[in-house]
């Protein structure tokens, strides 16, 4: 990895998220530039940038957000011919369940069973016949936010109601979950992530807890997430543990198919011994230096020769975009 004679352009994104590759490129005392990705004008701001490949990190927060700037990544990506990182097959899925539920059928990996409604009559059918609980949840939305256990046909309709409309999908008021203001000292609903004119619904499983299984470039981590409630995502309950090799070359298979530099995989282990992927994410969280340790030992796991081998360190640094720069500053130098 070198990162002589390269500039790489940094897209801002609706928080201050994307700072972690200016902290990462200034730790690898690499040549950048701040591009307002969101910007009225980021089409000249790329275009006099003279960058030699661009870091992303899509928004999280809101549809319109993330669909604007999935736009955007394929007119740079696509259009201009200017490199990307993460790549645009992965960022296009992140933060898109219903395209990820439909990219993981496709290629045949295990996951929730999971069906995406998109007109009222289906889904209220469906509702008539299926067992509960179920499991709704939004296209975008990190953690459990925006994740209901549905318990009954009647809970089940008047979502649907509200999503679909109660006459005519014009009508439709969306559904907004609560969110609480200063601590649960105000409740509100948040209309600004008003769901609306689709349902995606999985089937709810019995789990013991969640692995987390991380990729990126050639280096593989793993630890779990174990359960707050009915939830291990957003739980910020760890198991550092080592993790099962099954995992770790699911994640491999997954991310090669794919042609993915930065992905984690969030895989349930059920009550019945079986493994699951709940959700793929390119972008993820990661508050530690290092996401595994191996008795007590931080480190990670390269694929060498059909073999993971562990190798000590403390390879997160920077919420992981350490990784990410020196991978695309890899793959640029090749290129």
């Amino acid at each position: 990895m070198t990162g002589e004679g390269i500039t790489l352009g940094i897209c801002t994104s609706t928080d201050e998220s994307y700072r972690y590759y200016i902290d990462a490129c200034e730790e690898l005392r690499v040549r950048y530039k701040i591009i307002d990705f969101l910007s009225h004008d980021w089409i000249e701001q790329v275009q006099r940038s003279q960058c030699d490949g661009f870091l992303l990190r899509p928004p999280c927060d809101y549809q319109e957000r993330k669909t604007i700037y999935d736009e955007r990544m394929y007119l740079l990506n696509f259009e201009m011919n200017r490199p990307i990182y993460p790549g645009y097959k992965e960022l296009y899925i992140y933060e898109n369940k219903r395209n990820m539920a439909d990219w993981l059928k496709l290629n045949g990996f295990p996951q929730v069973k999971t069906r995406v409604f998109t007109d009222k009559r289906t889904a209220m059918a469906y509702f008539n016949q299926c067992s509960y609980p179920v499991v709704f949840k939004s296209n975008v939305g990190s953690g459990s936010k925006q994740v209901l256990v549905i318990n009954s046909k009647l809970h089940a309709k008047a979502i649907a109601t509200k999503v679909f409309g109660l006459f005519h999908p014009a009508m439709a008021v969306g559904y907004s979950p609560l969110a609480y203001y200063r601590k649960k000292s105000f409740p509100f609903r948040t209309v600004g992530n008003a769901q609306k004119h689709y349902l995606l619904v999985q089937d709810y499983k019995e789990i013991k807890w969640e692995w987390r299984i991380i990729r990126i470039g050639n280096s593989f981590f793993g630890h779990k997430k174990l359960l707050k409630g009915k939830f291990a995502s957003g739980s910020g309950r760890v198991g550092w543990e080592e993790p099962p090799t099954e995992l770790l070359g699911l994640a491999r298979d997954l991310s090669q198919k794919g042609g993915f530099h930065s992905m984690a995989l969030d895989v349930f282990e059920t009550v019945d011994n079986q493994f699951c992927i709940n959700e793929i994410q390119s972008i993820f969280g990661s508050y530690d230096d290092s996401q595994m340790y191996i008795n007590g030992r931080p480190g990670r796991y390269v694929y060498m020769d059909g073999n993971f081998i562990f190798e000590e360190g403390r390879f997160n640094r920077h919420g992981s975009y350490l990784l990410r720069v020196e991978h695309f500053l890899e793959i640029l130098s090749k290129e």
